[in-house]
Formats: C-alpha cells, structure tokens, sequence
C-alpha cells in the first residue's frame, strides 16, 4: 500500500474515532481561538479568518477553516479596574472520510480584571452549537426487479450511509497577563507574559442525531505560555516565544515556537506618509518530529501570514512527510478616539 493510501486510511480512521481537534499555527495571533479568556482584551475589534490544509499530499483530505470576530467592550476614555470582551467563531472541518464534515458556531465573552498595575487576570466561556456528519448522504439500494417483473418480497438491499448529529457543549479557560509598563487609557503596552489554561468539549448535550450513534470527543486540555521582550533599541522591536501543550483522550501534542519581529503599537500614520509596516517570523518545533515556520506582515490595521510544518522525523510512516499549510488574514478594528 503506498503512502497516498495510507494517509487516507488514517484521514478515515480518525474520522471514525474523533481524533485530535485542529491546532491552528495561528493561535497565538488570534488568542480567542486558544482560550476563549482572551476574547477582547486588547483594545478594539479584530476579525480573523484562518484555512488550514493539514495534508498537502491529499488536498482537502482534512482541512478546516475558522472565522472569528471579537470585540472589546472596555471604556478606552477614562482608566477602569475591569472590562467584557465579545465574541463570535464560526468553524468548518472537513474531516478525511467522504462526506465527513464538522460545522460549529461559537458565542464568546470574557471579563478581565486588573490585578495589579502591570498584571490583569482573565476568564471565559463559550458555547458552541456544533454539526458532525459521517458519510456522502447518497445511500443506495439494489432493484426489486428481477428481469421480468417487479417482487416486493425481494431484499432491496437498501443503504444509508450517513450519520448525522447535532449537540452543543462548552469551553472554558483562564489566563494571566504581564504588560510591559502601566497602561493609560490611550495608549496600549505589550505583553510580557501571558499564561493560561483551557478545557474544550465540556458537556454534550445532544440535540439530534440519524444514523448510528458516534462516540463523543474527549475533553482537550491546552496549556500555554506566550512570552515576549523588547529587542534593544530598535523601536518596536521584539523577540517573542510561545509555548503551546494539548491533551485530548489519547493524544498530547505541543510545540515551541521563536519569533522576531516589530509592532506597530502606539504608531500613528502621518497624513500622506508611508503606510505603516510591521512583521513577525519564525521558526519551531511540533512535539513529534514536525518542522514549523511562519511569517506574518502588519500592512497598517491588515494583517497577512502564512505558515508551514513538515513531519520529518516521525517515526509513524502514515505520519512521516506530512506537510501543513496555513493562512492567515486578520482585519484589527481600532475604537475612534
């Protein structure tokens, strides 16, 4: 059997089995898709949209794209002690085997709370309403005609060969952020630190299901750490690390990833000037053997990157070789002052 084959089976077989839910490369650039904590804490709104192909070799054998939109809800005009952030994710998946498919529509909200002058502590909720079918939907059946004319008591070797259910459930996280320096109500300071805890797939209340009953998907744990410091004296510089873990039923994955880059924080376009330019690359390591890089460029208020990973030292030749591919846009929203 050549590796094509071998990869579909397991695009197949994870289907069958709920395995793993999609990490996407971009998380730490839309925090809200790692823990719903984040939702609005920066100032402003942002608008998200992420494709992700995690098999290059078979395209669209399991691909998933994300929309999310998230909004702060904290008066920017005077110095306040806490804030809501608003949210909105809508996600679909295909998921390997024919027909396979996820849908899921996400509401969000957060509330962040100053924990010192420097530090904010965050929770967050979302519930989510999500759609999962197995299978084409065609069906098929065999005649009731034998040649010469039709038999009611003949097996019509009808099929159906799809599942279907619908059911909502939860997630929830927490974090802790460390700023750079007090914030004032207009201007925005980077993070130090953010570390936080997230617990996905909370409660499964099924609201419909056709077809045979499918096995419900583990609890995901994810465990983060996003650090950052300023890079000597070039203005808005900065050399980042981020350290992302899951842990759902049988599977842990992680990874480490560096970056270098420039933010366009507190940097105004001057009437006719230049548009503003910012940038942040880097390269990583998925736990398991998996290459990583991404690159995203700051065009003013619009943001485009892409990212690659390569399994090249997995051990699983269903695995080995694999490539990724993921792309970003991201539209950030600032408040009129």
């Amino acid at each position: 059997m050549n590796r094509v084959a071998l990869l579909l089976l397991a695009c197949v077989t994870g289907s069958l089995l709920h395995a793993q839910d999609a990490a996407p490369f971009f998380a730490g650039r839309t925090p809200m898709l790692l823990d719903p904590s984040r939702t609005g804490f920066e100032s402003g709104g942002r608008i998200s949209f992420l494709h992700q192909d995690q098999w290059l070799q078979v395209p669209g054998a399991w691909r998933n794209e994300q929309l999310a939109g998230e909004w702060c809800l904290r008066n920017d005009k005077k110095e306040v002690n806490s804030w809501f952030g608003m949210g909105l994710r809508v996600g679909s998946e295909q998921l390997g085997a024919t027909g396979g498919r996820l849908s899921s529509l996400g509401v969000l909200t957060a509330v962040h709370l100053r924990a010192g002058p420097k530090s904010y502590l965050s929770s967050g909720l979302e519930m989510r309403w999500a759609n999962g079918r197995l299978g084409d939907g065609t069906g098929a059946w065999g005649s009731q005609y034998d040649g010469m004319r039709y038999d009611a008591a003949m097996a019509s070797g009808e099929t159906w060969s799809t599942t279907n259910q619908t059911w909502a459930e939860a997630r929830a996280g927490i974090s802790f952020t460390l700023k750079n320096d007090e914030e004032s109500p207009r201007r925005r300071e980077r993070d130090l630190l953010v570390v936080g805890v997230s617990a996905d797939h909370l409660g499964h209340l099924v609201l419909k299901e056709s077809g045979s009953s499918t096995a419900v998907a583990p609890m995901r744990f994810t465990v983060y750490a996003l650090g950052e410091l300023p890079l000597g004296r070039w203005e808005n510089g900065f050399v980042a690390a981020h350290l992302i873990g899951h842990v759902q039923g049988p599977f842990q994955t992680g990874r480490l990833n560096l970056y270098v880059g420039r933010h366009l924080y507190n940097r105004v376009r001057s009437p006719g000037g230049p548009m503003l330019l910012g940038f942040k690359a880097g390269m990583g390591y998925q736990w398991q053997g998996a290459i990583l890089a991404n690159a995203a460029v700051d065009l003013g208020n619009l943001t485009i990157g892409t990212a690659y990973g390569w399994s090249l030292f997995n051990g699983d030749k269903m695995i080995s070789g694999r490539q990724t591919f993921e792309l970003m846009v991201q539209l950030r929203l600032p408040k009129s002052t």
